[in-house]
């Protein structure tokens, strides 16, 4: 009777432990206004993102959503749960196949906002920073930072969405034709201040990185990729503005991070996706 108890807890142990770790993915998408509000196109996006079949999406720019049909969008794809920052402008949304709880909707001193929520034992924070000034972009993310700084020591936190700032880790992709483009925007545009002292910041990264969090994709590439823009909307200048970053203690259990090019995702918005896998 023991030897017989015994193999039934081994037998039905083992699924569970498959169950257990298999890992969680995490999509961090800007979809350009909203996908144009173009039924096509979030017809597309859906369908291509069956297959990628993500835990949780952090999306930016969903603009003309309302909480309602970002619920009714969401459950196209399997997701019972969704979260709209704002209704005006472009705002960033979360939606997940578990619920998402504890939110708080953050737009008081931003420029787009943020959300911060837990999806199971994960402390989510989406943004999306300031698309026109580089020193509006570090208040924000100091901001941010600040806020993590107050979750419990050990908290499984994860930072995703459009920097619109780029990492000194790539700094040998942004050449001096960058630069000058950059200068002669900021001379033909008074509201665009992107540059610092006239040449690349990288001081948004740089504060994440100081603050102990670790680049998703750089961690498991050390080649270069870009995030902007599609081919749909080609640049001679590719720049990687959108990140997924994790606390230390979830950078080892990161499986896999790649920027996802695809026939798809070369038109569906001007900002290719974001997919990491973490193991639970």
């Amino acid at each position: 009777m023991k030897q017989l108890l015994l193999f039934s807890l081994i037998y039905f142990a083992v699924p569970l432990i498959g169950v257990s770790q298999k890992p969680i993915t995490y999509l961090s998408y800007n979809i350009l206004e909203g996908f144009k509000n173009d039924s096509t196109l979030k017809a597309d996006f859906v369908s291509w993102v069956k297959d990628i079949g993500p835990d949780i999406v952090a999306f930016q720019e969903t603009n003309k959503f309302t909480q309602k049909t970002l619920e009714e969008f969401a459950a196209r794809y399997g997701h019972s749960y969704a979260i709209l920052a704002k209704e005006p402008g472009y705002p960033v949304a979360l939606t997940s196949r578990y619920p998402i709880v504890n939110v708080q909707k953050v737009l008081d001193n931003m420029w787009h906002g943020y959300i911060y929520a837990n999806v199971l034992d994960y402390h989510i924070f989406v943004l999306h920073l300031s698309p026109h000034n580089q020193e509006k972009r570090n208040r924000e993310i100091a901001q941010i930072i600040a806020h993590a700084k107050l979750l419990p020591p050990g908290a499984k936190i994860i930072f995703s969405g459009d920097f619109n700032a780029v990492s000194e880790t790539d700094k040998a992709q942004y050449t001096d034709a960058l630069v000058r483009s950059m200068q002669e925007r900021e001379t033909q545009e008074a509201h665009i201040r992107n540059l610092k002292n006239g040449q690349i910041d990288y001081g948004v990264i740089g504060q994440m990185e100081k603050a102990g969090y670790t680049d998703a994709f750089h961690k498991m590439h050390k080649t270069f990729k870009h995030s902007i823009p599609t081919k749909q909307y080609a640049s001679e200048f590719g720049r990687r503005i959108d990140f997924v970053f994790t606390s230390r203690n979830l950078a080892g259990k990161i499986v896999s991070a790649d920027i996802i090019h695809d026939r798809y995702t070369d038109y569906l918005s001007d900002h290719y996706p974001v997919v990491v896998k973490l193991l639970p």
